[in-house]
């Protein structure tokens, strides 16, 4: 689920890049100063990408300032002041890595779901203290993730019934903070349709092993891909149609909302970071066979 909404360096002014990698390593400090160095070893770029979400719809700004960062002490960096956002940031990342890592053990035979067992223990403290921060937040994760769990033990074949839980998680992180219902209304929808798409590349860059394993995976249920029912079939042609309607309506809501800061980096996320990210997921997965 993580780590598929980032930038397109390539294409980033380096001021821009500079305070992109601030919120990263202020998140990555807010982590270890709120649940532990376990949970630093968690940090995704995702989480990143909502702290600047949540600071770039905000009315002020915390501003930058250089520091040093433990895992490399010897230069200083450019990191983003502490703030709320960072913090909810934190709170959602402790609460969705711990289902993530359940997620894990569940998926995995004994041996390779090894260190996620080792991590779990840190994981279930890290989430128990941040949903007494954000108790709305975890019992919305918790029911949807059921949810989830629900459809695929079901092994539904509608892609939007799959998607669903994921992209309800995320509509309720992008609307935290809003000044307004309309304001609100509009986040609820950019957060619901970039939901689905992280639901949906996660699917896509799991389809071949999913298929090799016989685990569930939505695109394989609905385009009938299980079993070799469907041989050399293009997964791009099947799947970037849906992938791209998910990004061009989460572009379409963004386009509607009053961003204050960081309008560059948002963009080369939505417009570049992300169709990157689908490039480098089917260059993978290619035909199936």
């Amino acid at each position: 689920m993580f780590g598929y909404v980032r930038v397109y360096k390539p294409d980033l002014r380096m001021a821009e890049y500079e305070h992109y990698q601030g919120i990263y390593c202020s998140l990555c400090k807010q982590l270890g100063k709120s649940y532990g160095f376990f949970s630093q070893m968690t940090l995704s770029y995702d989480f990143a990408f909502l702290a600047l979400f949540h600071m770039a719809l905000s009315d002020e700004c915390a501003g930058f300032k250089k520091g040093r960062c433990k895992f490399n002490p010897l230069k200083k960096r450019t990191c983003c002041c502490e703030n709320e956002h960072i913090k909810f940031s934190a709170d959602a990342a402790s609460i969705l890595n711990y289902f993530k890592i359940k997620d894990n053990i569940s998926d995995s035979g004994f041996f390779k779901s090894i260190p996620a067992r080792l991590l779990l223990p840190f994981a279930s403290r890290a989430r128990k203290k941040a949903a007494k921060c954000q108790p709305r937040l975890d019992n919305v994760v918790s029911s949807c993730i059921d949810k989830q769990r629900k459809l695929e033990s079901e092994c539904t074949a509608s892609i939007d019934a799959a998607a669903e839980p994921t992209a309800l998680i995320l509509s309720v992180l992008a609307q935290n903070g809003a000044k307004d219902e309309t304001e609100r209304r509009i986040r609820e929808r950019f957060g619901y349709c970039l939901g689905r798409w992280i639901y949906l590349i996660d699917a896509a860059d799991d389809i071949e092993n999913d298929i090799r394993q016989g685990s569930y995976n939505p695109f394989v249920y609905s385009y009938g891909l299980k079993n070799n029912e469907a041989p050399h079939t293009d997964i791009e042609s099947l799947i970037m149609p849906v992938l791209n309607t998910c990004l061009g309506e989460c572009i379409s809501a963004y386009n509607l909302l009053s961003v204050n800061r960081f309008d560059g980096i948002l963009r080369n996320v939505l417009e570049q970071g992300i169709p990157n990210i689908q490039k480098q997921v089917f260059n993978k997965v290619g035909k199936f066979e």
